[in-house]
């Protein structure tokens, strides 16, 4: 849909402009054509099953984060301060940003390579807006809010785990 202030091309069914915020809940919504459109546009996050990391300060070291996502079998950890989301850190951002040799990742804080005041999700929030901003923004997690805390992070393998049996032409997995 196409946003009558700055003409950015938004997701249908988004309320406001991701470039300007403008209102955008009175635009005409398209019309549902299939169950996977459907689905995309009504399933709300709190359905979607979603990873639940560590949480870590931005103090800590990086082995102490990397080592929270060994054992839980995560790819990220929420970076909290006095129970406040302030960052997330991924196993891409330890790739990209602390890779070599000579890093030792015991004297290196989270603070250093986490991406702070990230981009947030809320339950309330549907897959089509989920797939959008991690589209956008270039996300493979996205923390979602829940009860105003964040203590569940959105994979894009969550997403796609969820909306995979309702692609068209996808054999069911009830076979």
């Amino acid at each position: 849909m196409i946003c009558p202030d700055c003409q950015t091309d938004n997701i249908p069914g988004v309320d406001s402009c991701e470039s300007c915020g403008s209102d955008l809940t009175s635009l005409d919504l398209p019309g549902v054509e299939d169950e996977f459109t459907e689905h995309i546009l009504t399933v709300t996050l709190a359905d979607v099953d979603a990873e639940e990391p560590p949480a870590v300060s931005p103090s800590d070291p990086v082995a102490l984060a990397i080592h929270g996502m060994q054992k839980n079998r995560v790819a990220s950890v929420l970076v909290k301060e006095g129970g406040k989301l302030v960052g997330i850190l991924t196993e891409r951002d330890v790739l990209l940003k602390a890779a070599g040799a000579e890093v030792d990742l015991n004297a290196l804080a989270v603070r250093e390579l986490m991406t702070p005041d990230p981009v947030v999700l809320k339950d309330s929030d549907t897959l089509a807006v989920a797939l959008h901003s991690m589209s956008v923004g270039g996300f493979r997690h996205i923390p979602v809010i829940s009860g105003g805390e964040a203590k569940r992070v959105l994979s894009i393998r969550d997403v796609v785990r969820h909306i995979s049996p309702f692609i068209p032409g996808q054999p069911s997995s009830d076979a």
